[in-house]
């Protein structure tokens, strides 16, 4: 069903275009700095780990993250540096 919402309901949201965007590119493209993401494993359904998303925006954007995988269960957290 199509929903409409008001101007001031979507202000922070990113549409996910085609190409190279992904649900964690755009939420990773709207952390702020010193914010944390954790994705789960079972989100990821890609052969390669999500470190290319990062290393893609490092070389587009210029943002840094300090990236790795979780201890206590299956997954990535990803910290927004700069």
């Amino acid at each position: 069903m199509i929903e409409k919402h008001g101007k001031d309901e979507n202000d922070g949201e990113l549409p996910i275009s085609r190409g190279r965007n992904t649900l964690l590119r755009v939420m990773l493209l709207q952390l702020k700095v010193g914010e944390r993401l954790f994705l789960p494993k079972e989100d990821w359904k890609t052969k390669s780990g999500p470190y290319h998303v990062v290393a893609r925006i490092k070389k587009s954007k210029g943002y840094e993250y300090i990236h790795g995988r979780a201890l206590d269960k299956p997954g990535w957290w990803f910290k927004r540096v700069k």
